[in-house]
């Protein structure tokens, strides 16, 4: 897609830093020209949730040089929270010798999605996510409140999809669902989930990087609207504690070169493509765990019984089990991604979701029997927690060389000093137990 002929006075180009946080700069359009791409620091790959830089940095850009960004105009879209006339844009990312910029979170997408078109298949996703939209956060607060709707009602969890209980947020929710549409982003569904002042938001199925950019989009978009009503929008896995966290699913099948589904049902049952890419997940999705439960929050989001699963069993129509094929008709056969959580970047939950299923198909692997009881009645066998996800990551292979290498590499530094920065701070635990008793 060609730039627009016509661009606001401002424009933000960004892209997403691995923990999926919006980076970039903002410039004044008139002077963005085609013969010279605007440059940012690569070291924002190395960055840290602190804001601080891993030591992969000297590894990997030991001069601490500057990266191309080339402005992908079908991601263009106007910042309608902020005040002024201001566009927004995502970048690709090369080197200065024009290659991609391995540990981009969204080149590491598009490289598992060229090993799809390689044998031609076209991964469709439709992603949900769930947040909780909470009082805003002071530096020594020690715990996050969920924010009171209009006229003040405070909510105490147990509305599950509650109209009545949505429209206690209609002033955020309204506006984000009116800037989602003047921006194209395809909003398809808002339902308010089980905590209190917790929603859930679905983007329109679509080809897989259109949707990972909308969703990156969308997660901006909905930060700014809240922020304008005064309120944090967080996607933190688990905020509050004795209710569910919040989690990323994604719906996944893949189109063969005649455009059909390839994971169509036969009978109401799964056809062996689809067999052997949960058998995929079911395998390899241990091993990327730490990209889908990227930080130290995000493992007490797996709670039995609390809306997330515990482990990678399947069924058809079971929520209970990490990986669903729901019921549908069968042209739209498809199976969910239960597993990750909400804190997890978008581009990164897509391509590993995506990864771990092609491997399954390589591989043709078959999965186990489908479960049609409760999944929380069997073992737990996620990673328990990221240290050890994080170890068996940095052991993989065949994922590995289908993610890159050096992107493994990179996130592993970085997470890794966020666990160390992490050790190093005093918990609200350790004061009020440790403290005192010991």
């Amino acid at each position: 897609m060609n730039k627009p002929d016509a661009l606001p006075d401002e424009l933000d180009l960004i892209l997403s830093d691995l923990n999926g946080i919006p980076r970039g700069k903002t410039i004044a359009s008139k002077t963005l020209t085609d013969s010279e791409a605007p440059h940012l620091a690569e070291a924002i790959f190395f960055q840290t949730i602190m804001g601080g830089y891993s030591t992969a940095l000297e590894k990997f850009d030991a001069n601490d040089g500057d990266l191309l960004m080339l402005p992908d105009w079908s991601t263009y879209c106007q910042t309608l929270w902020k005040p002024g006339n201001v566009g927004q844009v995502i970048c690709e990312t090369k080197d200065q010798s024009g290659n991609p910029i391995a540990y981009d979170p969204r080149n590491v997408l598009k490289k598992v999605l060229q090993e799809y078109e390689d044998i031609g298949l076209i991964p469709i996703v439709a992603p949900e996510v769930e947040l909780y939209l909470l009082d805003p956060v002071a530096r020594d607060d020690r715990s996050l409140q969920a924010a009171a709707g209009k006229y003040g009602q405070s909510e105490f969890g147990g509305e599950a999809f509650s109209l009545d209980a949505l429209d206690k947020f209609s002033p955020v929710l309204e506006e984000v669902k009116a800037m989602s549409r003047d921006c194209g982003l395809e909003l398809s569904a808002i339902v308010h989930e089980m905590g209190p002042a917790q929603v859930e938001l679905n983007v329109h199925h679509g080809e897989a990087m259109s949707r990972a950019d909308q969703f990156f989009l969308l997660k901006r978009l909905i930060k700014g609207c809240a922020h304008k009503h005064g309120l944090l929008a967080s996607f933190m896995a688990k905020p509050l504690l004795g209710f569910p966290g919040s989690g990323q699913h994604l719906h996944c099948s893949l189109l063969g070169k005649n455009g059909n589904n390839q994971f169509k049902l036969r009978r109401r049952k799964a056809p062996p493509v689809l067999r052997h890419f949960i058998g995929g997940l079911q395998k390899y999705l241990p091993q990327a765990f730490a990209l889908i439960a990227p930080n130290v929050n995000s493992y007490k989001r797996f709670v039995r019984g609390l809306s997330a699963p515990i482990n990678l069993e399947w069924g058809y129509d079971n929520r209970t089990t990490g990986l669903r094929v729901p019921f549908s008709d069968p042209e739209a056969g498809r199976v969910e991604n239960r597993v990750a959580g909400a804190d997890a970047n978008p581009y990164l939950m897509i391509a590993s979701t995506l990864a771990c299923g092609l491997l399954g198909l390589r591989q043709e692997l078959e999965p186990s029997q489908p479960i049609s009881d409760d999944a929380y009645n069997l073992k737990s066998t996620f990673p328990r927690d990221l240290n050890a996800a994080l170890n068996v990551l940095e052991q993989s292979d065949d994922l590995a060389d289908l993610l890159s290498r050096d992107f493994v590499e990179v996130f592993v530094s970085v997470k890794r000093t966020e666990l160390r920065d992490f050790m190093r701070t005093m918990t609200q635990w350790e004061v009020s137990y440790l403290g005192s008793a010991l």
